[in-house]
């Protein structure tokens, strides 16, 4: 093996040691690496909504959406950090240069390839024990990750229309979106409906859920009035549709069962979880 080589492995076996007793550190307050868990929830949105276009158009609505998961996590290896990434601080840290690190770059440099300048080099970093210190980040955090999620979906959604647009063409309308179906269990390839993350330092739980994908659901709709008639079409429907990119949380302590309750426009978003072992 060229010596070049051989001293930077030495050199990058050295750090994946240190990082390795590094994370070592927070075992014993952590789930054993691997460790599995089911995350039980259920995703319920209430809405109504009531908007008025001058004298011509009133419409309602009112939506009724439950969305049910059951995953198993899994636990990951403690980190500095969660899913969201380093935080700038972090990132200091982590580029920060250990100098004895750097005295070895130079003396690597300084070598110009010369193999028996190489060989000493190797030498020396055995004879000095060496081992370059790890970056020192603060933070403990570990991500349980889904590893498979099942459960279904169901709506009940009522809209009314009053459009008047004149003499001949004014209608009224009532539509009823309902029905339900399940969302088979796809592995890591299909929805992942949960990941937790636990951060050991502050002693605090996040909790992300994700919606499943829209679902094909029959919506009944009766009109009167101009083009008046009844017609019943499938649309994809999903919990909200829209994207929440912050998690639910924190809530103070381990992984535990609780409930949470957020705004969307017109209502309510809660989700309710249950752990188990």
């Amino acid at each position: 093996m060229n010596l070049a080589k051989l001293a930077l492995r030495f050199v990058w076996m050295a750090c994946l040691g240190a990082g390795a007793c590094a994370a070592g550190a927070h075992a014993a307050t952590a789930a054993r690496e691997g460790t599995k868990a089911v995350v039980e929830f259920t995703a319920t949105v209430k809405t109504t909504g009531n908007f008025v276009d001058g004298r011509n158009a009133t419409t309602t609505s009112a939506v009724n959406r439950v969305l049910k998961g059951r995953c198993t996590l899994e636990a990951g290896a403690v980190g500095p950090y969660g899913l969201a990434g380093p935080t700038k601080e972090q990132e200091k840290a982590m580029n920060r240069k250990d100098p004895a690190m750097a005295d070895l770059e130079r003396e690597h440099a300084r070598c110009k390839g010369n193999q028996a300048c190489l060989m000493a080099l190797a030498q020396k970093m055995s004879a000095q024990d060496f081992a370059p210190k790890s970056a020192q980040v603060d933070g403990a955090v570990q991500v349980w990750y889904p590893k498979s999620c099942s459960g279904s979906f169901s709506a009940n959604d009522a809209y009314t229309a009053d459009i008047k647009d004149g003499p001949g063409l004014s209608y009224q309308s009532k539509s009823t979106v309902t029905g339900s179906a399940t969302i088979p269990e796809g592995g890591e390839k299909g929805w992942l409906g949960v990941y937790v993350e636990h951060d050991l330092a502050q002693n605090q739980t996040q909790y992300r859920f994700d919606e499943a994908p829209p679902v094909p659901l029959e919506k009944k709709t009766v009109r009167t009035g101009y083009q008046a008639g009844t017609t019943v079409n499938k649309v994809p429907v999903g919990l909200t549709q829209r994207v929440f990119p912050n998690p639910w949380g924190p809530v103070k302590g381990p992984v535990q069962s609780g409930a949470l309750t957020r705004p969307v426009d017109g209502g309510t978003l809660t989700v309710e979880w249950r752990i188990g072992r």
